[in-house]
């Protein structure tokens, strides 16, 4: 018997480590890491006051926020990517906190919220945002969690369950076409969001645009009409807007 619980251990140890293994190899070869001028965004000054020790937090130097925004980042996406446009929300009087997940993958942190809250007793109201997988997993936690948030916001991606029946203000924002036709893919999918989504599209538009980064290996549906830039000003301006229908 103790030499069977002995062989058993053996098998535990080595499939964890295993897949430890594996998980870690896969987050170095896929990261999309922060390009330099999502870097750049990360400091503080009279406007925003940011920090990075764990969580990607930014916030008013002035001013007490009583609304709350969470970020959730797409697969192997540094959080830090999205500084820019979490900076650019931050100076609109808004508490922002970044996650970065377990092996680059939400998946792996669904209720990461719940921890954002605990350590923010004083925000009224809390908006999530998940981009790609990121997106995905913000669904999931709503599903679970239909009261714990007053606002969802998806950036490029689509709940991994249907969440239909969600009564909280909800928003996506999604790559196009020049025309503002998003990918095949969100249409199809149109029927797992809330009834009240308000569409916001990026004409010209890039998934990985949705941040700045340098690496990862997403394929894009077509190159890009906009700039990096221009695209996250777009996506700055409808994110507040979201988060505005939530307050």
């Amino acid at each position: 018997m103790k030499k069977a619980l002995k062989i058993i251990a053996v098998l535990l140890v080595v499939t964890v480590g295993g897949a430890y293994g594996w998980f870690t190899y896969a987050e170095i070869q896929n990261r999309a890491a922060a390009g330099a001028p999502a870097l750049t965004a990360i400091k503080s000054d009279a406007e925003v006051t940011a920090s990075n020790d764990g969580w990607l937090i930014m916030q008013p130097t002035n001013g007490s926020p009583t609304t709350g925004v969470i970020v959730y980042p797409g697969a192997y996406c540094k959080i830090e990517g999205y500084a820019q446009i979490m900076r650019g929300v931050a100076a609109a009087g808004y508490l922002v906190v970044g996650i970065n997940m377990p092996f680059g993958l939400s998946l792996m942190g669904v209720n990461s919220a719940n921890s954002v809250k605990k350590a923010y007793p004083e925000i009224n109201n809390w908006v999530l945002i998940g981009h790609s997988l990121g997106g995905a997993m913000a669904g999931t936690y709503i599903a679970q969690n239909p009261d714990a948030m007053d606002g969802l916001i998806f950036w490029d991606s689509y709940p991994a369950v249907s969440i239909k029946d969600v009564d909280i203000p909800t928003t996506h924002i999604h790559r196009a076409t020049l025309e503002g036709e998003p990918p095949q893919i969100f249409s199809e999918q149109r029927q797992m969001y809330p009834e009240n989504t308000a569409w916001s599209p990026v004409p010209g538009g890039i998934h990985m645009y949705f941040g700045t980064f340098d690496g990862g290996n997403y394929l894009e549906l077509w190159e890009p009409k906009i700039s990096n830039e221009a695209q996250l000003e777009i996506v700055t301006a409808a994110t507040l807007e979201g988060i505005a229908r939530a307050e």
